[in-house]
């Protein structure tokens, strides 16, 4: 029997042949109905978002009060992220040491072009932005941070990391999304399947984004197999710098996604 280490070690990809904990991904479900900005949810909000019964939320809600993850507020009578999740945010960027080895270039391309860049990483349906440099025109260019996320289906990066998987990755990440989308799904995978195949074609995605932004995006490799989403993006109203098009954009970052995976020592 093959154990774990050699399965994920020939497989590029993590395995564990032993099951995991239910309470702990439970636990971490209600951690991550916080993430799409919610300042606070209450027992019953809690139970809503993560379809689980009442006395579970209850119960590991109370865990993670006490295991310092989450406060209580006693007034509001609702939940809240404790500190210690900006901690974890601040030591993910500790454990990415790449991460401010390409700073210069990221930085350089962005404001010669006077564009947004950004890198970014897959989570679930979303890309979370791990770094970004705000260069484009338009005040509203620079209220994006770390740690924004992203529809994974409708912003260039996302495109770009599906592009990239094989068959079966990728077909696990759409049952994420049709889970995401119930009924609206097939209207939404038609073209998601359409901006792949483009993306495939040309060598990097384009798309525009609900927030009024648009953009293109490619795949960058990292070390340890890891793989980030490039993109340099615009505000779609104020339009590109008269100096580039939608085609030579796609051509620097390609350019500059080579450049960050020379520093990085991976290859395409």
């Amino acid at each position: 029997m093959q154990t774990s280490r050699r399965i994920s070690r020939e497989t590029g990809r993590f395995v564990r042949v032993t099951p995991g904990s239910q309470s702990l991904e439970r636990g971490i479900r209600i951690l991550r109905a916080f993430l799409g900005g919610t300042p606070s949810l209450s027992n019953s909000e809690l139970v809503q978002r993560v379809q689980l019964p009442k006395a579970t939320v209850s119960r590991l809600c109370r865990s993670l009060v006490d295991t310092g993850l989450l406060d209580f507020d006693v007034k509001e009578e609702a939940y809240r992220l404790a500190p210690s999740c900006l901690s974890l945010g601040r030591a993910f960027q500790f454990s990415r040491s790449e991460l401010g080895t390409v700073n210069g270039l990221l930085e350089t391309f962005a404001r010669e072009n006077q564009i947004n860049v950004g890198l970014s990483a897959h989570d679930h349906v979303h890309m979370v932005y791990v770094t970004t440099f705000r260069k484009g025109r338009g005040a509203q260019t620079r209220t994006v941070a770390a740690g924004l996320r992203l529809p994974i289906e409708t912003c260039s990066p996302g495109i770009a990391y599906l592009a990239h998987l094989g068959a079966n990755e990728r077909a696990a990440v759409y049952e994420l999304l049709a889970d995401e989308h119930g009924p609206a799904w097939p209207k939404v995978r038609g073209p998601l399947n359409a901006a792949i195949r483009e993306a495939l074609r040309r060598g990097y995605s384009q798309a525009s984004s609900l927030l009024g932004n648009a953009g293109v995006g490619t795949i960058v490799r990292g070390p340890q197999g890891s793989i980030y989403g490039l993109n340099a993006s615009y505000l779609a109203s104020a339009g590109l710098p008269p100096q580039l098009t939608v085609e030579t954009l796609g051509e620097k970052l390609l350019a500059l996604a080579e450049e960050v995976e020379g520093v990085w020592g991976t290859t395409r």
